[in-house]
């Protein structure tokens, strides 16, 4: 961070929670009436809500620092990424299939990217009003007070978040049966939620990208928790397949327990 001027992050900042609150706006117009959405993969629906905003928040960074470079979830790679040190990475809709039926677990997730490591995390849930955000070395705030990660280190006694579809592969591991699961889409909400203290723990076994999680994480890890894969590897941003295998995030007292639990099987 040394080669990076704070006060040039902190001005980038103030400019994309304008742009943020802007594209929440979009993003409740649309819920508010009926969503058309359709399906670019199988399991992956995306909505005109995706389109619009991605085009608006692209539209406004390219005006704003036009000499960064764009990742987006709803647009091709147009390997800006490989030619600029700085770039912006969206996803529009975090949480679609909660979007489209109309429930307040989707966030818009922004992070700037410096080379391969976020240096600023932005995500904003228009339904709740929460914006989390972080700068790296900065802290972690929720609409602007400080948030940490909770101390539990009780895994038989902890709030854990996953999606409702991969609930079926959580029965074979002995630490995560008798727990009340806390099941909703986005995975950068539920990473902010360990962030703020709201959850102890959020897993996903699936396979994420970077627009879901480069926000999320840096949030996490400024509100003093930890993240990585489920293998215990630390997430890597900016490489050649932009794929992130597994999630665990929690604080960073549980972090090795649930690795161990999960190592088990």
């Amino acid at each position: 961070m040394n080669e990076i001027d704070s006060n040039l992050i902190n001005s980038f900042e103030k400019i994309a929670i304008k742009a943020m609150f802007k594209a929440g706006q979009i993003a409740l117009n649309f819920q508010n009436n009926k969503i058309k959405f359709w399906y670019k993969s199988k399991s992956q629906p995306v909505t005109h809500a995706d389109i619009e905003i991605n085009t608006y928040l692209q539209n406004f960074f390219k005006k704003n620092t036009p000499d960064f470079g764009w990742l987006s979830e709803e647009v091709d790679d147009d390997e800006s990424i490989l030619k600029k040190e700085m770039f912006w990475c969206l996803d529009p809709i975090d949480g679609t299939r909660s979007y489209i039926d109309g429930k307040p677990e989707f966030v818009i997730s922004l992070a700037l990217i410096y080379k391969d490591f976020p240096i600023l995390g932005l995500i904003y849930n228009p339904r709740t009003k929460e914006m989390f955000s972080a700068r790296k070395g900065s802290g972690s705030y929720c609409n602007n007070e400080k948030i940490k990660v909770s101390q539990n280190m009780n895994l038989n006694n902890c709030k854990i978040t996953i999606s409702s579809s991969e609930i079926a592969k959580t029965k074979k591991y002995q630490f995560l049966k008798n727990q009340k699961l806390i099941t909703m889409g986005s995975i950068a909400y539920k990473v902010a939620l360990v962030a703020k203290g709201k959850v102890d723990i959020a897993i996903s076994f699936t396979g994420k990208s970077d627009w879901d999680l480069a926000a999320a994480s840096l949030i996490l890890e400024e509100s003093g928790g930890t993240i990585s894969n489920l293998d215990g590897k630390k997430i890597n941003y900016n490489t050649s397949t932009l794929r992130i295998p597994s999630v665990c995030a929690t604080n960073t007292k549980t972090h090795n327990k649930i690795l161990n639990e999960i190592k088990m099987i």
